[in-house]
């Protein structure tokens, strides 16, 4: 990123704007959309294809996922939100969450969303992204991003088991930094009748409060460090007004109250507990 130069972050701009509708743009195209002559264009692409940020397709270009991710790292820099990058935290078949630090040395995440990671890996194989097909992943993630960033905003201060969302770019989001392990694992946890309290009050308190509900909630996307939790993951989630918001509740609840049941032999039945996330009884009973 340090080696860059002013008029390649252009060129990606305007690269970037040209893909959102086509894909791909030749010179002229990113020319005009950058605000820089042919010329200067044409050699900011060519140092950009040497640093494997675009791609050549014929006479158009391509923007790499790499570039994204790249002026999402620049946009965070510029707003003196991060200033470097450290070791990566967990990869997944949806997202990448990787260590950031501030300048004086405070800790956030970066999620990088990689939705489509492996249809648009056999594409990378081909040394080329149809237009299309870029267009798609940006769609995509870029929407992702922006739906779990407004999601987290919605739900901050409501309950310690939310993390914060402090910004998003592109494909990305910055949070802050939550260790442990995912329920999954089945980590030792110190009280498990409290820890399933905790979820499911969570759960209510997006519901009642934020009107959320996350739609896709389970054991995978629950950390714990033994005694705090996080629900993390929100890119899914919809609002209590949606048709099908009663079927998704219920799909998270039995998920919770069965994982616990299986894992930590916390019995509690999935329609109580139903009740007592909707706001229909005032504790599980």
């Amino acid at each position: 990123m340090k080696l860059v130069k002013d008029e390649e972050w252009r060129t990606l701009l305007g690269l970037e704007r040209a893909s959102s509708t086509h894909g791909t743009a030749d010179v002229g195209m990113i020319s005009r959309l950058s605000k820089l002559p042919p010329e200067r264009a044409s050699f900011a692409l060519a140092q950009l294809e040497k640093r494997d940020l675009v791609g050549r397709r014929s006479r158009s270009f391509y923007l790499k996922v790499e570039a994204v991710e790249a002026m999402a790292m620049r946009d965070y820099v510029r707003k003196d939100l991060i200033s470097a990058l450290g070791a990566i935290i967990a990869k997944g078949k949806e997202s990448d969450v990787y260590e950031a630090y501030t300048e004086e040395g405070s800790l956030y995440a970066i999620k990088f969303y990689k939705l489509g990671r492996t249809s648009f890996t056999r594409v990378r194989q081909k040394r080329f992204y149809e237009g299309s097909d870029m267009r798609s992943w940006m769609a995509v993630n870029y929407e992702a991003s922006r739906r779990e960033y407004t999601a987290l905003r919605r739900l901050e201060g409501l309950s310690n088991a939310f993390p914060k969302a402090f910004s998003h770019s592109r494909s990305t989001v910055l949070l802050q930094q939550v260790s442990g392990f995912r329920l999954s694992e089945r980590p030792t946890l110190a009280d498990p009748m409290k820890a399933i309290l905790t979820v499911l009050g969570a759960m209510r308190a997006a519901y009642l409060r934020a009107g959320l509900i996350n739609g896709d909630l389970s054991e995978y996307n629950i950390l714990t460090d033994g005694e705090t939790l996080w629900l993390i993951d929100w890119p899914q989630a919809v609002g209590t007004m949606h048709p099908n918001a009663n079927d998704l509740l219920r799909h998270d609840v039995t998920a919770v109250a069965n994982f616990f049941g299986r894992a930590y032999r916390i019995k509690v039945v999935p329609n109580l507990a139903y009740d007592f996330v909707t706001g229909k009884s005032q504790q599980l009973e």
